[in-house]
């Protein structure tokens, strides 16, 4: 994506309603989180977020003289803060946003880490989200950049968090690096498929599970299945630990 694609005009405070992260976290935690991940209450005094054919892209605000500092290049191809779910159809999962229960860890592992910009898995041909059986199967050469490094923050390993409504907090370590000798940092293929395998996993448990919660939510035979399942992209919520933005095929009310 370049400079040159055409902007539409979009109130900024859409990406708060129609943004991926907004449907995941709802608006209220999504602003909290903006703020964590652009280190101010008032980020939108320090940055410029454009619109620009189904993505808020952030720069920042040329009236500004001290930005705070973060941990996200400005240099080089725009980078998207959101996308909009105006592009696609389908309920997205909500999920609680996780922190960490102690405030020493919250203090060092969220408000003190240097916070990463959601990944988003982007087709080649502009669409966001790829099927999880796909991911599954390995089909990853329709993944724009599949070959960068994913900016997972430098760490030899992360975690993948998944808080689904009526189920419990889930949670599995990936690494961050590969099985080289030099352990370069996994690319943004092999992070796709950490993250939809780490998704498989977690149904399989829930499948598993004698407590499965009643309604639109149940996974299983007689509920979600993995060929509900679009995987949009990772949620940068502490320093060692991602949440997958998980969109359904289907509208659950």
């Amino acid at each position: 994506m370049n400079s040159t694609l055409r902007q539409v005009t979009v109130p900024v405070n859409d990406i708060f309603v129609d943004g991926f992260v907004a449907r995941t976290f709802q608006p209220e935690d999504a602003l909290h989180y903006f703020a964590l991940l652009l280190r101010s209450p008032d980020f939108l005094r320090y940055y410029g977020i454009r619109y620009s054919q189904g993505a808020w892209y952030i720069t920042y605000n040329i009236h500004s003289l001290q930005p705070p500092s973060m941990g996200v290049p400005m240099q080089g191809p725009r980078l998207p803060l959101d996308f909009s779910i105006r592009t696609t159809q389908g309920t997205v999962v909500p999920q609680r946003r996780w922190i960490p229960a102690d405030e020493v860890d919250f203090r060092r592992h969220v408000e003190g880490a240097t916070l990463q910009l959601p990944i988003f898995f982007v087709n080649q041909n502009g669409s966001v989200g790829f099927q999880l059986l796909d991911i599954l199967q390995g089909c990853d050469r329709y993944l724009d950049n599949a070959f960068r490094e994913a900016p997972l923050g430098r760490r030899t390993t992360t975690h993948i968090r998944i808080n689904w409504p009526g189920y419990g907090h889930w949670k599995r370590q990936i690494p961050a690096r590969d099985e080289t000798h030099a352990r370069n940092p996994i690319t943004l293929a092999r992070f796709m498929k950490h993250v939809g395998t780490s998704v498989d996993k977690f149904f399989r448990d829930c499948e598993e599970n004698d407590h499965a919660p009643n309604g639109g939510w149940r996974i299983g035979p007689y509920g979600i299945g993995r060929h509900h399942v679009k995987v949009i992209g990772a949620v940068h919520v502490s320093a060692g630990s991602w949440m997958p933005i998980i969109q359904l095929t289907e509208y659950v009310v």
